[in-house]
């Protein structure tokens, strides 16, 4: 009707009588329609131990950053939750609330900032509750250990970066703001150890780690500061991180592996090991990515993200391969084609499933192999996702 009425000639006096009828039509038409009306109570299926969550920052578009539910058996899509501009995102241990960081600003992309952390009901994918929190939350790309609930479930830590680092505490009971621990500048990523239970620790600028314990306020009641366990100048280790118990496992840019257990008081470090062969066949092979590693708990697994011709400043670089040890015995159990993946996760279920995310689509393998095996693909998974994440659950 628009390209019509703009037309121009002898007869647009005729056009125009035209379009007012049918623009009269139109709007009878339209008063004749119910108005619509928004609804919850659209419940998800039963989740599963591979329904799927990712993380999507959307980075071209950054202020409408979502997590998108997807059933990882089926490949189905499942739902979404907005988590607004670059939005960080947790799923509680009970896998009943997604927890959400970010930031809303008063003209969308500028004026008064206020960060919140949210709850959704992840069966019904609806707002629960929100907590205010300072305005100092890490605005950055979506790492697992920016966002994570305290062992005991009480407590949600979350990274700040002004660009000085510190950690606000959530009570999740109260739904409160409980405190912002300054004990952790100059560290970096929140790492819970399962055996305390209202505990973190971070990797500080020194190579060492600080441990802080809260009260049942959320409050810190003490801190330990352990020994470097690695050489910051010559051997820097990726932040992200993934545990069997309470021994969280770290790789460095040049492939070696590190251990920490946090179950004492003080951080206990295992012997450094190398992801390269002894023979220096493996020469010039680095890890890469974001989230580039998962542990399957129940066969001691560990996966990395593998990348040829390393060098100075490779360490984001696509997986052109992953490769499997066994943590028991540091030897490689397997090399798979690693479909450029920058992150990945594994299930903890007795059908245990790897999945590794490229930025947009998901790869979903079976683990129970020594080598895993392509299941399927969900393609277009997100725009520019770089965290993908398994129902909670399974072996701990």
């Amino acid at each position: 009707m628009i390209a019509l009425c703009a037309n121009r000639g002898a007869a647009r006096a005729g056009k125009w009588a035209l379009c007012a009828a049918l623009a009269a039509a139109a709007g009878l038409a339209r008063a004749d329609l119910p108005v619509e009306e928004l609804k919850g109570g659209t419940r998800l299926p039963p989740a599963t131990p591979h329904r799927l969550y990712v993380m999507d920052a959307v980075f071209n578009h950054l202020v409408d950053s979502r997590v998108n539910i997807y059933d990882g058996d089926t490949l189905k899509f499942l739902g979404l939750v907005p988590s607004s501009f670059n939005g960080h995102m947790t799923v509680s241990a009970d896998g009943k609330d997604i927890y959400i960081m970010t930031t809303y600003y008063e003209r969308l992309n500028r004026g008064k900032r206020t960060d919140v952390v949210e709850a959704w009901d992840a069966e019904t994918l609806t707002p629960k509750y929100e907590v205010p929190i300072p305005e100092k939350r890490a605005q950055a790309l979506n790492y697992r250990n920016y966002l994570q609930q305290s062992s005991d479930g009480g407590l949600l830590f979350v990274q700040n970066a002004t660009p000085a680092s510190s950690v606000t505490v959530v009570d999740l009971k109260t739904r409160k703001f409980a405190d912002e621990v300054t004990a952790a500048a100059g560290c970096w990523s929140i790492i819970v150890p399962p055996s305390r239970p209202r505990s973190f620790a971070s990797i500080c600028g020194d190579g060492s780690f600080v441990t802080v314990d809260l009260d049942a306020a959320g409050k810190p009641s003490g801190q330990q500061r352990s020994k470097p366990m690695f050489e910051v100048e010559k051997d820097p280790i990726f932040t992200h991180t993934d545990r069997l118990g309470d021994t969280f496992y770290f790789v460095s840019y040049n492939g070696n592996v590190y251990s920490a257990d946090f179950s004492g008081e003080q951080a206990r470090f295992g012997e450094r090991w190398s992801l390269l062969d002894a023979s220096g066949k493996d020469r010039g092979w680095r890890p890469g990515g974001y989230n580039l590693l998962a542990v399957n708990r129940a066969s001691k697994r560990l996966y990395v993200g593998m990348h040829p011709n390393g060098a100075e400043g490779t360490h984001k670089t696509p997986a052109a391969e992953i490769w499997v040890y066994d943590l028991a015995t540091h030897k490689r159990l397997a090399r798979i084609p690693g479909k450029n993946a920058l992150s990945m996760s594994v299930s903890q279920d007795d059908k245990p499933r790897l999945f590794t995310i490229d930025g947009g689509n998901v790869n979903i393998y079976d683990a129970a192999p020594a080598a895993p095996v392509l299941k399927g693909t969900i393609q277009g998974a997100g725009e520019t996702a770089l965290q993908v994440e398994p129902q909670p659950g399974g072996a701990q």
